[in-house]
């Protein structure tokens, strides 16, 4: 599968690292926190699931890293997975039910200017991993999951400004990305390249040296092309739509 994906965690406040000025050393920032969650995938007539569409509400949790040059320069590690979380893809086949996940680890680079006025701007890029599944009921299937795996390498821009004594900032940023959706039988098919977007606002105060808190909203949207699948019975091209929306909050420490 080829797509675009992105994600935009760190961007969110990096700015309140480095207000306006250049600082003397480096630093590092650990957080951690959690953001309810709205994930929607859809399917068009073509696809296997014809016309179904699977939804899901879960709290995701959110840890990470980020370091930070005297000259601005910085690298982010984050990691995001769902809670425990259900689906509602097989609530016409069945009443019990399915249990969903999805997580995502992400590797960020950028660099980020301060203008005197405390105005940031951020150029960044970074690599991705993204895993997505879906349980279905056997019976009266063959199969017991659905695996959505994918990666890939994205870039994007950011800017954030001083109000209200923090930081409001916001990032966009494309990526492209390579995966495929698979079961744990015999399913197996990739996806052509396409488009996706997602933008991120969010507000960051640090009530001292050391600790902040960062409150963010999120919304990513996806549409993926699979190619004609043959390997068992002769299937044409079809779409997939993925949306995927939260408001998180994460407390951070600066050392």
């Amino acid at each position: 599968m080829k797509t675009h994906r992105i994600e935009l965690r760190a961007l969110l406040f990096v700015f309140a690292l480095f207000p306006a000025a250049t600082q003397a050393q480096s630093a590092f920032r650990l957080y951690a926190g959690a953001a309810p969650t709205s994930y929607k995938i859809s399917f068009d007539q073509n696809a296997p699931y014809s016309n179904r569409t699977a939804k899901s509400s879960y709290t995701a949790a959110n840890v990470g890293l980020t370091w930070i040059s005297p000259k601005r320069i910085y690298v982010d590690f984050a990691a995001q997975q769902s809670l425990s979380a259900t689906h509602d893809l097989w609530n016409s086949v069945t009443t019990q039910k399915q249990d969903f996940s999805h997580d995502t680890y992400t590797l960020t680079g950028g660099y980020s200017h301060g203008f005197p006025s405390g105005l940031g701007v951020s150029g960044f890029g970074g690599y991705l991993v993204s895993n997505t599944v879906l349980n279905a009921p056997k019976p009266p299937f063959a199969f017991t999951k659905d695996k959505f795996d994918s990666q890939g390498i994205f870039i994007g821009v950011g800017v954030g400004y001083p109000v209200l004594g923090g930081q409001v900032s916001g990032s966009v940023a494309l990526a492209g990305m390579t995966g495929k959706w698979r079961d744990d039988v015999s399913y197996n098919n990739s996806a052509d390249y396409t488009v996706g977007f997602s933008l991120s606002a969010g507000y960051t105060y640090k009530f001292s040296q050391a600790w902040g808190v960062t409150a963010d909203l999120r919304s990513q949207q996806y549409k993926y092309t699979f190619g004609a699948y043959t390997a068992t019975t002769a299937q044409p091209a079809y779409s997939v739509k993925e949306n995927i929306s939260s408001l998180g909050v994460r407390l951070s420490y600066q050392f």
